[in-house]
């Protein structure tokens, strides 16, 4: 059974959330991040986008040289329809990520970007156990998540994930962690002394009620954040603050290898 999304996941907010994430600084920033750690796989893979949205990321890959098969899956209609009709997308299915309609050891890679902490309580080890059942050995899993103290539950965002629980929850579905990183630490540190100074809590800038920077503000934060994303995804060990987090996962075995692969990859640029 396909449970109805949260009644804030309407046509108006996936038309917002597309934009932000083709204009907004931040959203780039991430993406782009996903993008160079997916980066070296094989361009005929088949990989899942589960909870893909309006597609963006699934069309980004697709615009540096995937020609895989490439498949997005949500629980909104809404999203699915604007996936379709803005990037093209073909391979597209109504599902949750808690209970992923694929075959076993069918997947290369399975991408959970801004998904678990909206998934009811237990459905995010649950959508974790289900990638790895869905992955190859040797198979690939890319999570994006908030990072911060747990909140009580609400409509649209149900939890926050300590950097150590995350990785705790991934490794505890079989993955092995292989990198883990805490990116725009110098944005969230000004964050945290602005709320000080105003004596309340600030979750962050970065949802949909953030507004696009003017253009050369928003250039700016953008150069600076490839410079700060470079020497964060290139330290040996996570940076103790960020305002997000990502995590590449492996499941453990030996990877799948096409015939003529080695020279067909997809460029993380």
């Amino acid at each position: 059974m396909i449970p109805n999304p949260p009644k804030i996941l309407t046509d108006s907010y996936y038309a917002r959330l597309d934009e932000l994430e083709q204009r907004h600084w931040w959203c780039r920033s991430v993406r782009r991040v996903a993008l160079s750690w997916s980066g070296g796989l094989d361009r005929n893979a088949a990989i899942l986008d589960a909870g893909c949205g309006t597609g963006g990321f699934l069309s980004a890959m697709a615009k540096r040289g995937f020609r895989g098969r490439a498949v997005g899956l949500d629980v909104a209609a809404e999203a699915l329809a604007r996936a379709r009709r803005d990037h093209g997308l073909a391979l597209l299915a109504r599902g949750s990520a808690s209970e992923l309609p694929i075959a076993p050891e069918s997947l290369d890679l399975v991408i959970l970007h801004d998904v678990l902490q909206h998934l009811p309580a237990g459905d995010d080890g649950r959508a974790l156990a289900e990638a790895h059942r869905a992955l190859r050995p040797g198979g690939m899993l890319l999570v994006r998540t908030n990072v911060g103290s747990p909140i009580g539950g609400s409509d649209a965002l149900h939890r926050r994930y300590a950097a150590s629980g995350l990785a705790d929850l991934v490794r505890c579905a079989g993955f092995r962690v292989e990198r883990h990183r805490l990116l725009h630490p110098a944005m969230a540190l000004l964050g945290r002394l602005r709320s000080r100074r105003a004596g309340g809590h600030s979750t962050g800038e970065t949802g949909l009620s953030a507004a696009i920077p003017p253009a050369p503000i928003n250039f700016a934060l953008e150069a600076a954040s490839r410079v700060s994303d470079a020497l964060v995804s290139g330290l040996p060990f996570r940076m103790p603050v960020g305002d997000v987090q990502v995590l590449r996962g492996r499941k453990p075995g030996p990877p799948r290898v096409a015939p003529g692969a080695s020279s067909r990859k997809v460029t993380s640029s």
